[in-house]
């Protein structure tokens, strides 16, 4: 990894947005971790650290993390805000929120928190940290919003939350904050009475997935998976689902507004059909929602979003350190994860084609956003050589300079100083 002179623009222009939050040396510091996490291929404190020209000893930045007196709270209240006023500049309001949740995997057995929990993915059980997390979606956009650390009831105690109820939180910190959302997808591990209820108790929408086994109230209590079996294959219509990736899948469906057993309200339910499956109506999936009077393809178009939280888990751990961080202290691990959400915010919002009115990443996936950072640390490396060049004519003593700590350069010569005072940015 090439010595990260100054910072990316995207993060200059995060570090004016968070300013207020930290010191000026936490700034430094934010600055410096966040750009780790976008350009970094080892993104622990140590990898980071390492990676910095005019570095400090990685016990600073380690501080920063774990110990350095700054309020979460107030980093993501700002956070909030700044999605908030950048939805309305760019005329993205009326979304969805996504809730899922996820796995954070490791093999450290002594970090706080962790503990084992079934990854459906993998069909196993597996080691990590389990996040509920939400997200919301709008035409080209897929941000992530915040996230809550679910921990069993053995190591919460008297604290313990289920997972639904953390999920409530994000929705009502959300609601709170004036994130511009009308509707909520989710799956169906959080499909209960309460969660509806507190949904259209906030005037939101909601669609999600329902398992084969739930009870439909129809000519006596019978499974939805039964139930649907007797309606007519005529009254099925086709439905392409057109994805981000340019793919298309052929479904055919069919919708009834039901009662579902536990519910006081009526429930219109979808029940629907891969192409390939049909003909002989195999394998169907069923899908609930509270409106009526949505058309079927808006309601499995709505659902099929759902699939862009699992891209934001995919990006999040390949190219901004989600699984990454060896840290010990459950403090320390929930402001990496908030670093990860401020990377993502940044690269997906960052600053604005006003010409164009869209984020500049909007076509990009967090890759290359990523990839388009690092190709402006390399600009800016490329312009250190050539300014320290000039005075210094060794290649080996140029390497040196910029692979050296603070405490080095100090040692070094006053136009060597000089110029690493010019470079920090």
């Amino acid at each position: 990894m090439l010595p990260i002179v100054g910072h990316p623009s995207v993060v200059s222009f995060g570090m004016s947005i968070f300013e207020e939050v930290f010191s000026k040396p936490q700034l430094r510091h934010f600055g410096e971790y966040v750009t780790g996490l976008m350009v970094c291929p080892n993104r622990t404190v140590q990898g980071i650290n390492d990676s910095l020209f005019a570095r400090c000893d990685q016990s600073a930045l380690n501080h920063f993390l774990t110990d350095s007196p700054w309020s979460e709270e107030e980093l993501d209240r700002r956070r909030h805000e700044f999605v908030r006023d950048r939805l309305g500049e760019l005329g993205l309001g009326g979304g969805t929120l996504i809730i899922d949740d996820t796995i954070s995997h490791h093999v450290g057995k002594h970090m706080e928190g962790a503990g084992w929990h079934y990854d459906a993915s993998k069909g196993k059980t597996v080691w990590g940290h389990q996040l509920v997390t939400s997200h919301y979606v709008k035409r080209w956009l897929s941000l992530p919003l915040d996230f809550r650390l679910y921990l069993k009831e053995e190591q919460a105690g008297e604290n313990f939350k289920t997972k639904p109820e953390l999920a409530q939180e994000l929705i009502q910190q959300a609601v709170e904050r004036g994130i511009p959302f009308s509707c909520v997808v989710f799956d169906t591990w959080y499909f209960s009475v309460d969660f509806v209820d507190f949904l259209e108790g906030l005037g939101k929408d909601w669609v999600t997935r329902c398992k084969s086994n739930r009870i439909v109230i129809s000519e006596g209590r019978r499974p939805i998976s039964e139930w649907a079996r007797d309606l007519p294959k005529k009254d099925f219509e086709r439905v392409v689902l057109e994805h981000k990736d340019g793919t298309k899948e052929v479904y055919y469906a069919c919708s009834r507004t039901v009662r579902l057993e536990g519910f006081a309200k009526r429930t219109r339910v979808v029940v629907s059909y891969s192409e390939e499956k049909f003909e002989k109506m195999e394998d169907p999936y069923f899908y609930c929602t509270n409106r009526s009077d949505w058309e079927l393809r808006k309601i499995m178009r709505t659902y099929a979003r759902r699939s862009e939280v699992d891209a934001f888990y995919k990006d999040a751990k390949q190219n901004l350190g989600m699984e990454e961080y060896e840290l010990r202290k459950i403090g320390g691990i929930k402001r990496h994860l908030q670093m990860i959400l401020i990377a993502h915010t940044l690269l997906s919002l960052g600053p604005v084609d006003r010409a164009a009115g869209k984020a500049m990443v909007y076509l990009d996936t967090i890759g290359a956003a990523c990839r388009r950072v690092f190709a402006e640390i390399l600009r800016s490396f490329i312009q250190a050589v050539l300014e320290i060049g000039k005075q210094v004519k060794d290649p080996g003593k140029i390497l040196r300079v910029l692979s050296s700590t603070r405490k080095q350069l100090r040692r070094m010569r006053r136009s060597v100083k000089t110029l690493t005072g010019g470079l920090k940015s």
